[in-house]
């Protein structure tokens, strides 16, 4: 038996209006020529996914998303007490091949994508992501957008993973979801959009976490 359905989306366009992301809220084009192009920028609003497999623009990523990917089990890691995600902290959990993992945060103690984008939030080290990537894990979820915060690890840690095949959703609200393991759906757009696609994620807690 499993429990009820929780959404842990962002809202797409609620993020703070701040330079370029006011511009991307501004009117929408008519065209839908122009609505394309204008949705290829605005990817990052909100919930979405980042595809492998590299940092280089690849407008066919989605249209390459395998629904294993971000469908079905899931597991919940609860990092509250750590400012950032280091390899030991996942070591503990034993990351395993092909799992997907939702990585919660004090991030989700705060509604962050109503307040301007700043650099205090909790991120992976480049020694979590390489731990991630050796265990050979199928998908992240972080409860943040990595594009808010310019540390010098930023790109590397997006570049291990997406290189890796490790497909990322970004813009979590994990706030409510308990530790444990979840069944999974997140769908990202199918849409031939630059780095990533909006996306709608819900989760349901497991009760028998032997079962698919």
């Amino acid at each position: 038996m499993e429990g009820a359905w929780l959404d842990i989306s962002v809202p797409f366009g609620e993020e703070p209006s701040e330079g370029q992301d006011a511009a991307l809220r501004a009117e929408l084009p008519e065209s839908s020529a122009q609505q394309a192009e204008w949705l290829k920028r605005a990817a990052w609003m909100g919930t979405y996914v980042t595809a492998p497999p590299s940092t280089e623009l690849d407008l066919e990523d989605m249209e390459r998303l395998p629904l294993s990917a971000t469908v079905g089990r899931a597991r919940v890691l609860h990092l509250d007490d750590v400012d950032c995600i280091r390899a030991d902290s996942l070591a503990d959990y034993e990351p395993r091949p092909g799992e997907r993992l939702l990585l919660r945060t004090r991030n989700s103690q705060r509604e962050w994508w109503k307040l301007p984008h700043g650099e205090d939030f909790v991120r992976l080290s480049e020694a979590a992501a390489r731990l991630l990537v050796e265990r050979q894990v199928a998908c992240v979820g972080v409860d943040y957008v990595s594009r808010s915060g310019f540390h010098a690890d930023g790109v590397s840690v997006h570049q291990l993973l997406r290189e890796a095949g490790v497909w990322i959703i970004e813009g979590l609200d994990l706030s409510d979801v308990k530790v444990g393991v979840h069944e999974l759906v997140c769908l990202p757009l199918n849409v031939k959009a630059e780095w990533g696609s909006p996306a709608r994620a819900l989760v349901r807690a497991m009760r028998d976490p032997a079962g698919e």
